[in-house]
């Protein structure tokens, strides 16, 4: 039993008879869907988490594929700062702190995947002494200083060291910092190798057993920062997700006053859930950063439909009062809510499939598995919920008449009425707020850093900015330097080394690069081959200042490169100039590394090679976790904006293919789009940055928003046959639609506001600002919405009426 409506499709034929013959066979039906559910649930046992940051980056990117390649070349790894801290007299230069530093080394370099290559620490690192007898240097900390002269000759051996000066010691030698190589994780076939979460806790669990005493051992970094964010958001979830459930359960109390309300609603999130991530289990997608707010996400939203149908099927049993049987009314309600229902359900599956366009497969797996997710809940509100409430007595779904409308003294009601009598200045009102804040989405700037991704109170954040305090700083920016030049053009030495490098015009002009950059703002020092050669140099001849310096013949840097790797190793000159001596790193240390700010610093850098780097013949690019998270930034947060178009062309095709009406399609659509537009315009004259997080509301407010217009739309063309004029079917939508609009968007925008308690600022943001566009797009659909349609009546089609649709409790309805 449906109304009127010249734009029903085949789709919605088609869930109108399986919402009937859910209804004709109920027990039938629950089992099969019970079927369903229980076909999915093994999956959750080959479920994996894979929360580290690498996991998060598309390997097809030229950004990371140039990265990949130099660490590669040279060997690199992300470093894991282990730093010790001691607050005695003497700092770092005591006996027990000292021992404890060389015996932590040690134990570091015994972790899987890391190796004795990969440690480097004043404990590791050769001096310019050599053992009795031989040309072999020493390491700083060999033999283990015990008395006071032993003590003095390590502080001065460091103390000639510039380059160890905050990198591995502080300038004040209250803490020293042992450098772990991270290993990149390799994905083979379901097995993850070298997780990087895992290694993380192993180093901080065996940092922990050295702490005691004058000493505090902290660990941090970026791949610490990638790990905890990952633990951070499971975490989360620990507390969200029942608070979350907690309150979707209170709005179905509060919608229905019924416990089956609440009992069908939370028996069916059960069910999305299992089916959900089960899917991913069997189909091998691990859970991702991204995925992991799946749940919230899906407890929130996959209940919007349930609070429409209990409400309208309480409210036609209260209107029927009896004269119609149960099993009718049912099937009037589904007849009535199955289009809405069918129209919130795939817009918002669009809003969430635009992610598919995304560049990161963790953001793509988010984009396919919560439509996913919602379309489970779709099938179940066209099954399982008629099939549950035809089984259950009209007595115990029935309420009050009174209770299922919104009462004439209300004041929101009666402020209503008022601004639909004047559509044109209601709606003049919400143009004038709309090009001021639409001004303001022209201040949006994009900004992030992950560093961002803690709270500035934790315990991570404050142990970062402690060592930045103290150190060059937690983020690196490498400079690739390469100098083309042919093998037969290369200078060269007798015994076949040769090489662009051995130039010393090469090496300095290396040299004022360095410079160069040293003096830019938020950089906190450079370490690159001129400055290691240097400090070489100046070790080799006994430490006399006047030798501090590049040799000016290709063969005294020949023999220059040479004492190198006698003294510091081959393995750490690879890491700044390859075996051919072609290839050159800098290294660039930041205390902070958000993208404007970095930015401006690799622009000044680009413009300073042009000029000086070119003349010689050499090319330049940059590499390091600081160079990728600054290519994929803005790559993620277009992404997200273009995701935002595909989200409303494709609702904006939805609804007209189901409606045969583009002026109902662009009314439909109209709030959601506003309220995107005002959440920018407010972003922008506050000043809140638009990072790869808060991007993410847009697609996600228009794909959830829509859900509102649709259903009053849908309740606004249903009262046209009641009404004598337009603005009375807009106040009769408002009573019928209104409160289970309201409630819904009471329920997911308090679901997605559950986010603001998050540990990471980043999800809290997000929370926030879906919470806060969804409210405004429920005040555009209950005001703006309803004046568009008042004052624009002959754009909607009119349904022909239906007499026993427009019962005498209908008639009551009308507002005078």
């Amino acid at each position: 039993m449906t109304e009127g409506n010249p734009g029903k499709g085949r789709s919605q034929a088609l869930t109108q008879r399986l919402a009937a013959a859910s209804i004709a066979k109920p027990r039938r039906t629950i089992l099969l869907m019970a079927l369903l559910t229980l076909a999915a649930a093994p999956g959750l046992l080959r479920l994996e988490l894979l929360t580290d940051g690498q996991a998060l980056m598309p390997r097809s990117d030229a950004a990371i594929q140039y990265d990949a390649e130099v660490r590669d070349h040279f060997d690199l790894r992300d470093p894991i700062a282990v730093v010790v801290e001691s607050n005695h007299p003497d700092g770092i230069l005591n006996a027990q702190t000292l021992d404890r530093i060389r015996e932590l080394s040690q134990e570091l370099t015994q972790l899987a995947g890391i190796g004795e290559d990969f440690v480097v620490s004043i404990a590791t690192e050769k001096s310019d002494r050599v053992y009795t007898g031989t040309l072999d240097f020493r390491p700083f900390l060999d033999p283990p200083p015990k008395s006071p002269r032993d003590i003095e000759r390590v502080r001065g051996d460091l103390e000639a060291v510039d380059i160890l000066h905050g990198t591995l010691v502080s300038d004040d030698f209250t803490s020293a910092a042992i450098l772990v190589g991270a290993p990149h994780a390799i994905s083979k076939g379901r097995q993850r190798e070298n997780d990087r979460t895992e290694l993380c806790r192993r180093i901080t669990r065996a940092a922990q057993r050295f702490e005691g005493g004058h000493d505090r051992i902290s660990v941090v970094g970026a791949p610490v920062a990638e790990a905890l964010l990952g633990t951070h958001i499971i975490e989360d979830l620990s507390l969200i997700l029942p608070i979350s459930i907690a309150t979707i359960a209170l709005v179905l109390w509060l919608g229905c006053r019924r416990l089956w309300g609440v009992a069908l609603g939370l028996l069916e999130v059960g069910a999305c859930l299992i089916f959900t991530f089960g899917m991913m289990g069997w189909l091998g997608v691990p859970v991702y950063l991204t995925t992991a707010v799946l749940p919230v996400i899906l407890v929130t939203i996959g209940l919007a439909d349930e609070i429409h149908i209990f409400w309208r099927y309480q409210q036609i049993l209260s209107e029927e009062r009896g004269r119609r049987a149960h099993p009718a009314a049912l099937r009037l309600t589904m007849s009535q809510m199955t289009r809405p229902v069918l129209l919130t359900s795939l817009t918002t599956s669009i809003g969430f499939l635009s992610f598919l366009s995304s560049p990161l497969p963790a953001v793509r797996a988010f984009g396919l598995f919560a439509p996913l997710g919602i379309l489970f809940c779709l099938l179940w509100s066209l099954t399982s919920v008629p099939a549950a409430l035809c089984l259950l007595s009209p007595d115990k779904l029935r309420r009050s008449p009174r209770s299922a409308t919104l009462p004439d003294s209300a004041k929101g009601p009666a402020l209503l009425r008022s601004l639909l009598r004047r559509p044109a200045l209601t709606l003049a009102a919400i143009g004038a707020a709309t090009l001021f804040l639409g001004a303001g989405s022209g201040r949006l700037f994009v900004q992030d850093s992950w560093v961002d991704g803690f709270d500035r109170d934790s315990e991570f954040r404050l142990a970062t900015d402690a060592v930045n305090s103290r150190y060059h700083g937690t983020h690196l920016l490498l400079v690739h330097l390469e100098f083309p030049q042919p093998d037969e053009d290369a200078p060269s030495v007798r015994n076949g080394v040769y090489g662009p490098l051995l130039e010393p015009e090469n090496l300095e002009v290396v040299g004022r690069l360095e410079g160069f950059i040293s003096g830019l703002p938020q950089v906190g020092g450079v370490l690159g081959p001129h400055s290691q050669l240097e400090t070489t140099s100046f070790l080799r001849y006994a430490r006399r200042e006047e030798m501090r310096r590049i040799p000016q013949t290709v063969s005294a840097a020949a023999l220059l490169l040479k004492r190198f790797d006698d003294s510091r190793g081959e393995r750490r000159r690879r890491e700044i100039i390859d075996d051919e001596r072609r290839r050159a790193i800098v290294t660039i240390f930041l205390k902070d590394a958000n993208y404007r700010h970095t930015a401006y610093l690799m622009q000044e850098i680009e413009e300073f090679a042009r000029e000086h780097l070119t003349p010689h013949g050499a090319r330049w690019g940059f590499a390091g976790d600081v160079a990728v998270s600054q290519a994929m930034i803005p790559i993620i947060v277009r992404t997200q904006i273009i995701s935002l178009l595909l989200a409303l062309a494709g609702a904006l095709a939805t609804v007209i293919f189901l409606h045969r009406s583009l002026a109902a399609g662009l009314a439909i659509l109209g709030p959601a789009c506003l309220a995107v537009l005002w959440t920018f315009g407010v972003m922008g004259w506050l000043l809140i940055p638009l990072g790869v997080a808060t991007s993410m509301f847009c697609a996600i407010t228009l794909g959830i928003g829509v859900d509102y217009s649709i259903h009053f739309y849908e309740s606004f063309r249903r009262n046209l046959a009641l009404a004598s004029n337009s603005v009375e079917a807009a106040l009769l939508a408002a009573r019928g639609a209104g409160p289970a609009i309201l409630a819904d968007t009471v329920a997911i925008a308090a679901g997605f506001g559950l986010l603001m308690l998050s540990q990471v600022p980043a999800n809290a943001r997000l929370g926030l600002l879906v919470a806060i566009a969804l409210a405004v797009n429920c005040l555009l659909t209950l005001v703006g919405l309803a004046a568009w349609l008042s004052w624009g009546r002959g754009r909607v089609p009119r349904p022909a009426a239906n007499p026993q649709a427009a019962t005498a409790q209908g008639q009551s309805l009308l507002l005078d």
